[in-house]
Parts: C-alpha cells; sequence; structure tokens
C-alpha cells in the first residue's frame, strides 16, 4: 500500500491473484496436477515451505523438475492411484515396512477384549464387537444378483447403523480379515473409510494412508508378532525346509496365504533385523501366458526389479513365476483347489545377489480361472544364514535367474524357459561396443600424436 501510494497508482495495479509467465507454467503443472498436487512431500521431510521457496527462488528449476515427473508419470503410464500407491511403498521402506505404534494399538485392544493370542478372533466375535463397540452391523450377503460386484470381498454402507455385506462365497476366515479391517477404521479414528474391496480409485494420498493404516491393524489384529516369532524360530532352527509347517501355521491362524507372507514382511524386519527383503504378488490367467505383477513391496530396491517397467517379461524361473504354471498343470489334472508351496535359491546373473525366494500359489475364490502367488524373498548373506538353518538343505533348488527376458544374456541353449528376445541387452551390447570402439579410437590417434 505504501509503494502504491508513492509511485501514485492503485494498489490493485501491483497485486496479482493469478501466476503468469514461469510461475504460471509451474501453477499449471503443480497445482492443477492431481497426481503432484496431491504428493505428500511431509512424508519425507519436505515442507509446503521448501516447496514454495524452490518454485520462487529458482522457478525455472522448478518448472524443469516438475516437468521431468510428470513425463516421467506419462511414459510409464502411470495413473494417480499408482503414485499414490509407489509413495507409500517408499513410506514403508523408510520404515522397514514396520510400526510399532500400531503394532501395540492392535494389542491393547485385544487384551481389552480379552481375546487370546493363542488363536485369532472368530469371525462371530469380530461382528459381535463391531455391533456393540462401533455400531456396524455385519452379515454376509449374496452378491451374485449384481454380476459387476461378485469380486468385492465387503461393501460398506455408512449410516445409522452402518452396514458391512460380507461376500458369502467366502469362507469364515476370509471375512475376518473384512471385519478386522473395519475395527482398525474405527479404532484408528479414520472418518472416511473405503467402502468396497479391492479398491479401484483412491481420491487422495490421505486415504491410500488411512487404508494402509487400518490394514496394518487388522494384520496385527489377526497374527499376533510374539506369537508368529516363536513360531518363526523353530521353522528357521530347522536343518530342512518343510513347507508343510507353514501351510499349518495358515490353518492355525485362519489367514489366507497373502496375509500371512505380508504379516511376515512386517515381522521380519521388525523382530528379527532382516530388512533386504520383498514381497510380491503375482497373477495368472489358467491358459494364458501372461502373467502380471500387481502389488510389491522391495526392500531395498535393488534386491529385484522393480515391476514397472512396460512390456518386460519377468524372469519364468524365479520361483513365484514358474509356481503358477506348475499350480496350472495341477489344476488341469483334476486338483482345483490345489495349493502349492515351494522355496528356491535364486542366484542373479548380472548382480551375482542370491535370493531365497519362498512362495505360495493357490487359486482364487471370487475370480474365476485366476491363479494368485505370493512371495516372500530374503537377500542370501552371512546374517541370514545364521538365523535361517534350513538354507544349506539340499533338496531346496538352485536356479540363475535375471531380471526380465528382454535385459537377460543367457542364449536359448542357456534357457529354455524364455518367453521374449534379449532386445534390451542387445542394444545395450551395442552400445557398450561402440563406446569401446570408440575409447580405441581415441588411444589410437593419441599413440600418433595426432589431433582428433
Amino acid at each position: 500500500m505504501m509503494l502504491a501510494e508513492g509511485l501514485g497508482v492503485e494498489y490493485d495495479d501491483l497485486v496479482s491473484i493469478s501466476m503468469t509467465g514461469r510461475l504460471g507454467q509451474i501453477s499449471e503443472l503443480f497445482f492443477s496436477s492431481s497426481v503432484l498436487g496431491s504428493f505428500p512431500f511431509q512424508l519425507f521431510g519436505i515442507t509446503f515451505e521448501n516447496v514454495m521457496e524452490l518454485f520462487t527462488a529458482s522457478p525455472k528449476k522448478a518448472a524443469a523438475l516438475i516437468s521431468t515427473l510428470m513425463e516421467i508419470s506419462r511414459a510409464y503410464d502411470m495413473n494417480v492411484e499408482q503414485f499414490f500407491l509407489a509413495s507409500l511403498r517408499a513410506y514403508q521402506e523408510m520404515h522397514n515396512n514396520y510400526f510399532e505404534e500400531v503394532e501395540e494399538l492392535a494389542e491393547k485392544f485385544a487384551l481389552e477384549q480379552k481375546w487370546t493370542r493363542l488363536s485369532p478372533p472368530t469371525r462371530e466375535e469380530l461382528i459381535e464387537t463391531l455391533h456393540q463397540l462401533h455400531s456396524v452391523d455385519a452379515r454376509v450377503a449374496d452378491f451374485s444378483k449384481y454380476p459387476e460386484l461378485t469380486d468385492q470381498r465387503f461393501i460398506f454402507l455408512p449410516g445409522k447403523p452402518s452396514q458391512l455385506l460380507l461376500n458369502n462365497q467366502l469362507v469364515p476366515s476370509q471375512h475376518v480379515y473384512s471385519l478386522a479391517l473395519q475395527i482398525g477404521y474405527s479404532e484408528l479414528k479414520i472418518r472416511k473409510r473405503l467402502r468396497t474391496s479391492p479398491h479401484k480409485q483412491f481420491d487422495s494420498f490421505d486415504q491410500v494412508m488411512d487404508n494402509f493404516r487400518a490394514s496394518y491393524f487388522a494384520g496385527a489384529l489377526m497374527i499376533n508378532r510374539n506369537q508368529v516369532k516363536e513360531e518363526l524360530k523353530e521353522i528357521f532352527q530347522s536343518e530342512t525346509w518343510n513347507g508343510d509347517a507353514i501351510l499349518e501355521l495358515l490353518k492355525h491362524h485362519e489367514v489366507t496365504p497373502e496375509t500371512f507372507l505380508h504379516r511376515l514382511s512386517q515381522i521380519l524386519p521388525g523382530l528379527f533385523k532382516i530388512t533386504e527383503l520383498h514381497y510380491f504378488r503375482f497373477e495368472h490367467f489358467v491358459g494364458k501366458n501372461e502373467i502380471r505383477l500387481t502389488k510389491e513391496l522391495n526392500m531395498p530396491r535393488t534386491l529385484v526389479p522393480s515391476g514397472v517397467r512396460l512390456k518386460e517379461h519377468h524372469c519364468r524361473r524365479w520361483l513365484p513365476v514358474s509356481l503358477l504354471k506348475i499350480l496350472e498343470e495341477e489344476q488341469l489334472k483334476g486338483n482345483p483347489n490345489k495349493i502349492l508351496i515351494r522355496t528356491q535359491r535364486a542366484q542373479f546373473v548380472e548382480s551375482g545377489d542370491e535370493v531365497l525366494f519362498i512362495s505360495i500359489a493357490h487359486a482364487l475364490r471370487l475370480r474365476s480361472k485366476m491363479n494368485r502367488c505370493v512371495s516372500l524373498g530374503l537377500r542370501i548373506d552371512n546374517a541370514l544364514k545364521r538365523k535361517v538353518k534350513f538354507l544349506n538343505d539340499p533338496q531346496i533348488p538352485v536356479e540363475k535367474v535375471n531380471q526380465t527376458c528382454e535385459r537377460c544374456p543367457l542364449d536359448n541353449s542357456q534357457c529354455s524357459e524364455r518367453t521374449a528376445p534379449p532386445s534390451v541387452f542387445i542394444q545395450e551390447e551395442k552400445e557398450e561396443l561402440m563406446n569401446r570402439t570408440l575409447k580405441k579410437l581415441v588411444t589410437d590417434y593419441r599413440a600418433k600424436n595426432l589431433k582428433i
């Protein structure tokens, strides 16, 4: 106002509610972007003030950075949900996928309900708890009249009281997770909960984070960390691999393979200090050659290749990939409900890393002719060798693997499982040859004391 008075102009002439020029481009790229505008910078120690400082101090650099991020998301065909989930994975990896405060909340709640920790709460106990404590009426419902909803595990209807409809095509033990999830929402005081599962679209990163926290609570409520710690110690101390012992734990805890192995991806870093691991989920439609990676958690990211490469084929020698084909063969023999569990020592050809795969494959109840394989991978180093005695079991197959078929140097005589030509490897070899030739040219000319 003083400047306006001194210059003899109106106040409105010196201010603007819109950005122009380079800042206008930033505004269009960032604040109008559903992806970057919702990015949870605060989770990674970056405040809104830090972001604005970059914009105002170096607008050209800021515009270049945001443009680059947008180009990457477009190049890899990433939608808003995928961007949010990638951010969540980074957050999980920062914390080794272990959250003590949620573990304690779940244990405190179980003690308050006087639930014994030797077995998980039953479906009936959870239904009663939801009704008494959180005014949610849960019941099993028939979704067959609504074909578009038959693959949903549950549908939540808010109201007074709220209703939770559980898909009658699932068994009681599968209903337990949906019920525990709703308790998690209430106990964590999450006001906006997801109404369906699996959920197709997230409105914000807060919604993704809230769902993760509630899901973590549900897993901790169903599978107590201290109990599983003792059970895993017994398995790890055995000199021989025993897959049946793990399947027995699934029955004992009344959980799906996905829930159990995902829970181990939290307990192993938290209680065993095994932090270099991954959790993968692959799906395969029976009769087709396509195998899709539908969920991943990779700590550290260099352990195994990420799943964002476009149109590349994961190595068919990976246990979680090959096990899906074995399961398909078993089903064709007349074993539709077969559950397979296997282990493998995978030696990556290029990096030299060795990984212990533990994989479980089974058919999905809500999706016809769809199989799923969940896998836990642990980097084999001296620390793991001290903790897991069955690593040296000669019955565990050892297989040389690679990242994807497109990046693999093995020829057809070395690998019969290849499903795509090594296009990326060939291109990289050409570039390497050109660089070596260029270096030779420079060396030759320098030897002759000539200038290029």
